[in-house]
Protein backbone atom coordinates (compact mmCIF):
# COMPACT_ATOMS: atom_id res chain seq x y z
CA UNK A 1 0.00 0.00 0.00
CA UNK A 2 1.48 3.33 -1.07
CA UNK A 3 0.75 6.27 1.23
CA UNK A 4 2.71 9.25 2.51
CA UNK A 5 0.78 10.07 5.68
CA UNK A 6 -0.49 7.72 8.38
CA UNK A 7 -2.97 8.79 11.05
CA UNK A 8 -3.33 6.71 14.21
CA UNK A 9 -6.07 6.42 16.76
CA UNK A 10 -4.68 6.22 20.32
CA UNK A 11 -6.80 4.01 22.57
CA UNK A 12 -6.65 0.27 21.79
CA UNK A 13 -4.65 1.08 18.67
CA UNK A 14 -1.31 2.40 19.91
CA UNK A 15 -1.94 1.49 23.56
CA UNK A 16 -4.31 -1.08 25.03
CA UNK A 17 -6.84 0.18 27.58
CA UNK A 18 -5.14 -0.11 31.01
CA UNK A 19 -8.23 0.70 33.11
CA UNK A 20 -8.70 -2.77 34.64
CA UNK A 21 -5.01 -3.06 35.53
CA UNK A 22 -4.89 0.43 37.05
CA UNK A 23 -7.92 0.03 39.32
CA UNK A 24 -6.61 -3.31 40.57
CA UNK A 25 -3.14 -1.86 41.13
CA UNK A 26 -4.43 1.11 43.15
CA UNK A 27 -7.45 -0.56 44.79
CA UNK A 28 -6.14 -0.53 48.36
CA UNK A 29 -4.98 3.06 48.04
CA UNK A 30 -8.48 3.97 46.86
CA UNK A 31 -9.95 2.26 49.94
CA UNK A 32 -7.54 4.14 52.23
CA UNK A 33 -8.56 7.44 50.61
CA UNK A 34 -12.18 6.60 51.35
CA UNK A 35 -11.30 5.76 54.97
CA UNK A 36 -9.41 9.03 55.45
CA UNK A 37 -12.58 10.78 54.34
CA UNK A 38 -14.67 8.82 56.89
CA UNK A 39 -16.27 6.38 54.44
CA UNK A 40 -16.02 2.63 54.93
CA UNK A 41 -16.26 0.82 51.60
CA UNK A 42 -14.94 -2.54 50.49
CA UNK A 43 -12.52 -2.88 47.60
CA UNK A 44 -15.07 -5.00 45.71
CA UNK A 45 -17.93 -2.55 46.11
CA UNK A 46 -15.82 0.41 45.03
CA UNK A 47 -14.25 -1.32 42.01
CA UNK A 48 -17.52 -2.91 40.88
CA UNK A 49 -19.18 0.52 40.90
CA UNK A 50 -16.24 2.17 39.16
CA UNK A 51 -16.06 -0.47 36.42
CA UNK A 52 -19.81 -0.22 35.80
CA UNK A 53 -19.74 3.59 35.54
CA UNK A 54 -16.70 3.47 33.26
CA UNK A 55 -18.58 1.14 30.92
CA UNK A 56 -21.94 2.89 30.94
CA UNK A 57 -21.16 6.60 31.28
CA UNK A 58 -19.92 8.58 28.29
CA UNK A 59 -20.06 12.24 27.40
CA UNK A 60 -18.41 14.68 25.02
CA UNK A 61 -14.60 14.41 25.01
CA UNK A 62 -14.70 11.98 27.93
CA UNK A 63 -11.29 10.46 28.70
CA UNK A 64 -11.82 6.88 29.81
CA UNK A 65 -8.10 6.14 29.74
CA UNK A 66 -7.12 8.99 32.08
CA UNK A 67 -10.49 9.10 33.91
CA UNK A 68 -12.17 12.33 34.95
CA UNK A 69 -13.80 13.88 38.01
CA UNK A 70 -17.42 13.55 36.74
CA UNK A 71 -16.92 9.81 36.20
CA UNK A 72 -15.56 9.33 39.71
CA UNK A 73 -18.19 11.58 41.30
CA UNK A 74 -20.85 9.36 39.75
CA UNK A 75 -19.11 6.31 41.25
CA UNK A 76 -19.14 7.99 44.65
CA UNK A 77 -22.82 8.81 44.30
CA UNK A 78 -23.57 5.16 43.55
CA UNK A 79 -21.82 3.97 46.70
CA UNK A 80 -23.58 6.49 48.92
CA UNK A 81 -21.05 9.31 49.38
CA UNK A 82 -22.71 12.58 50.40
CA UNK A 83 -22.86 15.21 47.65
CA UNK A 84 -20.83 17.72 49.71
CA UNK A 85 -17.87 15.27 49.82
CA UNK A 86 -17.87 13.93 46.27
CA UNK A 87 -15.78 16.56 44.52
CA UNK A 88 -12.98 16.51 47.12
CA UNK A 89 -12.78 12.72 47.25
CA UNK A 90 -13.03 12.41 43.47
CA UNK A 91 -10.01 14.69 43.08
CA UNK A 92 -8.00 12.55 45.49
CA UNK A 93 -9.00 9.33 43.74
CA UNK A 94 -8.15 10.85 40.36
CA UNK A 95 -4.64 11.75 41.51
CA UNK A 96 -4.13 8.16 42.69
CA UNK A 97 -5.63 6.72 39.51
CA UNK A 98 -3.39 8.77 37.22
CA UNK A 99 -0.32 7.83 39.25
CA UNK A 100 -1.28 4.21 38.60
CA UNK A 101 -1.93 4.97 34.94
CA UNK A 102 1.53 6.48 34.60
CA UNK A 103 3.08 3.43 36.25
CA UNK A 104 1.20 0.99 34.03
CA UNK A 105 2.02 2.85 30.82
CA UNK A 106 5.70 3.16 31.69
CA UNK A 107 5.88 -0.58 32.46
CA UNK A 108 3.88 -1.78 29.45
CA UNK A 109 6.36 -3.78 27.35
CA UNK A 110 3.89 -3.92 24.45
CA UNK A 111 4.50 -0.20 23.93
CA UNK A 112 8.14 -0.99 23.10
CA UNK A 113 6.86 -3.01 20.15
CA UNK A 114 4.65 -0.11 19.10
CA UNK A 115 7.71 2.15 19.11
CA UNK A 116 9.54 -0.30 16.86
CA UNK A 117 6.68 -0.19 14.36
CA UNK A 118 6.50 3.61 14.38
CA UNK A 119 10.27 3.87 14.02
CA UNK A 120 10.23 1.56 11.02
CA UNK A 121 7.43 3.53 9.38
CA UNK A 122 9.37 6.76 9.85
CA UNK A 123 12.45 5.06 8.38
CA UNK A 124 10.31 4.38 5.33
CA UNK A 125 9.70 8.12 5.08
CA UNK A 126 6.12 8.10 6.35
CA UNK A 127 4.66 11.11 8.14
CA UNK A 128 2.76 10.21 11.31
CA UNK A 129 -0.05 11.98 13.19
CA UNK A 130 -2.06 10.72 16.17
CA UNK A 131 -5.74 11.70 16.09
CA UNK A 132 -8.01 10.57 18.89
CA UNK A 133 -11.27 11.22 20.72
CA UNK A 134 -9.46 12.52 23.80
CA UNK A 135 -8.71 15.54 25.94
CA UNK A 136 -5.82 17.74 24.81
CA UNK A 137 -3.88 17.57 28.07
CA UNK A 138 -4.54 13.94 28.95
CA UNK A 139 -3.52 12.62 25.53
CA UNK A 140 -0.30 14.64 25.48
CA UNK A 141 0.35 13.47 29.04
CA UNK A 142 -0.01 9.81 28.09
CA UNK A 143 2.07 10.14 24.93
CA UNK A 144 4.81 11.75 27.01
CA UNK A 145 4.73 9.00 29.65
CA UNK A 146 5.02 6.30 26.99
CA UNK A 147 7.62 8.12 24.91
CA UNK A 148 5.38 7.81 21.86
CA UNK A 149 5.18 11.58 21.42
CA UNK A 150 8.51 11.76 19.61
CA UNK A 151 7.19 9.79 16.64
CA UNK A 152 4.37 12.18 15.72
CA UNK A 153 4.58 15.51 13.96
CA UNK A 154 1.15 16.49 15.30
CA UNK A 155 -1.29 15.46 18.03
CA UNK A 156 -4.95 16.05 17.14
CA UNK A 157 -7.68 15.65 19.76
CA UNK A 158 -11.45 15.79 19.59
CA UNK A 159 -11.48 18.32 22.42
CA UNK A 160 -9.01 20.53 20.58
CA UNK A 161 -11.21 20.56 17.48
CA UNK A 162 -14.56 20.65 19.26
CA UNK A 163 -15.61 17.61 17.24
CA UNK A 164 -15.63 13.87 17.83
CA UNK A 165 -15.08 10.94 15.54
CA UNK A 166 -16.91 9.70 13.50
CA UNK A 167 -17.54 13.31 12.39
CA UNK A 168 -15.92 13.44 8.95
CA UNK A 169 -14.74 17.01 9.56
CA UNK A 170 -12.07 15.57 11.87
CA UNK A 171 -10.76 13.48 8.99
CA UNK A 172 -10.86 16.51 6.69
CA UNK A 173 -8.73 18.29 9.29
CA UNK A 174 -6.30 15.37 9.22
CA UNK A 175 -5.95 15.62 5.45
CA UNK A 176 -5.47 19.38 5.64
CA UNK A 177 -2.84 18.99 8.36
CA UNK A 178 -0.92 16.52 6.26
CA UNK A 179 -1.46 18.64 3.15
CA UNK A 180 -2.05 15.42 1.24
CA UNK A 181 -4.82 14.05 -0.95
CA UNK A 182 -7.22 11.65 0.78
CA UNK A 183 -6.03 8.61 -1.19
CA UNK A 184 -2.48 9.29 -0.03
CA UNK A 185 -3.46 8.93 3.65
CA UNK A 186 -3.91 5.80 5.73
CA UNK A 187 -5.86 5.84 8.99
CA UNK A 188 -5.28 3.08 11.54
CA UNK A 189 -7.82 2.43 14.29
CA UNK A 190 -9.65 -0.19 16.32
CA UNK A 191 -13.22 1.12 16.05
CA UNK A 192 -15.16 0.18 12.88
CA UNK A 193 -17.72 2.97 13.39
CA UNK A 194 -15.49 5.81 14.56
CA UNK A 195 -12.25 5.04 12.73
CA UNK A 196 -12.86 2.93 9.65
CA UNK A 197 -16.26 4.11 8.35
CA UNK A 198 -15.46 7.86 8.21
CA UNK A 199 -11.94 7.42 6.83
CA UNK A 200 -13.24 5.17 4.02
CA UNK A 201 -16.13 7.54 3.36
CA UNK A 202 -13.53 10.30 2.89
CA UNK A 203 -11.65 8.23 0.33
CA UNK A 204 -8.72 7.43 2.61
CA UNK A 205 -7.18 4.03 3.06
CA UNK A 206 -7.92 2.30 6.37
CA UNK A 207 -6.53 -0.49 8.52
CA UNK A 208 -8.60 -2.01 11.32
CA UNK A 209 -6.80 -3.26 14.42
CA UNK A 210 -9.07 -6.16 15.29
CA UNK A 211 -10.02 -6.90 18.90
CA UNK A 212 -12.39 -9.41 20.43
CA UNK A 213 -16.07 -8.51 20.61
CA UNK A 214 -15.76 -9.08 24.36
CA UNK A 215 -13.80 -5.82 24.55
CA UNK A 216 -16.75 -3.84 23.19
CA UNK A 217 -18.32 -1.28 25.50
CA UNK A 218 -21.95 -0.51 24.72
CA UNK A 219 -22.39 3.12 23.72
CA UNK A 220 -18.80 4.12 23.03
CA UNK A 221 -16.75 1.19 21.69
CA UNK A 222 -18.67 -1.21 19.43
CA UNK A 223 -16.45 -3.82 17.84
CA UNK A 224 -19.48 -5.54 16.31
CA UNK A 225 -20.49 -2.49 14.24
CA UNK A 226 -21.33 -3.61 10.71
CA UNK A 227 -19.67 -1.81 7.80
CA UNK A 228 -21.09 -1.68 4.29
CA UNK A 229 -19.04 -3.22 1.51
CA UNK A 230 -17.50 0.09 0.39
CA UNK A 231 -16.64 1.01 4.01
CA UNK A 232 -14.67 -2.10 4.84
CA UNK A 233 -10.99 -1.62 5.74
CA UNK A 234 -8.26 -2.25 3.22
CA UNK A 235 -6.60 -4.55 5.73
CA UNK A 236 -7.51 -6.12 9.06
CA UNK A 237 -4.63 -6.78 11.45
CA UNK A 238 -4.26 -8.18 14.96
CA UNK A 239 -0.82 -6.67 15.62
CA UNK A 240 0.57 -3.27 14.64
CA UNK A 241 3.76 -4.89 13.38
CA UNK A 242 1.76 -6.16 10.41
CA UNK A 243 1.75 -2.55 9.13
CA UNK A 244 5.41 -2.92 8.22
CA UNK A 245 4.65 -5.39 5.46
CA UNK A 246 1.47 -3.57 4.37
CA UNK A 247 2.90 -0.08 3.91
CA UNK A 248 5.39 0.32 1.07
Amino acid sequence: MKVEGIGFDYGNTLVLDPFERVVELKAFEFVRIMERNKYEVSKKRLLDAWKKINETMNYKFCSHFAQEVPLIETVLEKIGVHKRDRSKIAQQLLVAYRAGLKQELKNDKKIDKTKEVLSELKNKGKRLIVMSNERVDTLKMQLSWTGLDRFFEKVVTSEGLGLEKPDKRIFRHLANTFGLSDENILYVGDDPERDIKPSKDMGMKAVLVKHSSEMSVKGWRDYDFKLSENQKPDFVISDLKELISIVE
